[in-house]
């Protein structure tokens, strides 16, 4: 192999490096779960949130755009007039209640165990 070889060889490697194929953002995606929602989606590269929205009548977990995330908008194509949501940008941020616990949580719990233990013997 020539010198052309490994320039050639040496571009095809650094442009594998710099070019990736990218990673869609995963949400929870759910209406109206009757426990936790458990079913995850990638999201198509139009939408770069998750949303939680519980409404006086439904609930839903779902990708959606992130300048979307406002009361008005929301409230509009929902058709909810009273609601609460959340927009995150993490994936799986958009969790319901009883999906899963985060490790802080159980690090909080593992030292008061430890200290209840220790205190009561």
């Amino acid at each position: 192999m020539g010198s052309k070889g490994f320039i050639l060889l040496g571009l095809l490697l650094i442009l594998s490096v710099l070019c990736h194929s990218g990673h869609s953002l995963q949400c929870y995606t759910c209406l109206n779960p009757g426990g936790p929602c458990t079913h995850v989606t990638n999201c198509t590269p139009n939408f770069d949130a998750c949303l939680s929205l519980y409404g006086e009548v439904h609930t839903y977990y779902q990708c959606w755009t992130f300048a979307d995330c406002n009361f008005n908008y929301l409230s509009q194509h929902f058709g909810e007039r009273k609601l609460w949501y959340n927009c995150c940008q993490k994936d799986l941020c958009n969790r319901s209640a009883g999906t899963s616990i985060t490790g802080t949580t159980v690090l909080l719990v593992t030292q008061l165990l430890t200290a209840f233990w220790k205190f009561f013997i």
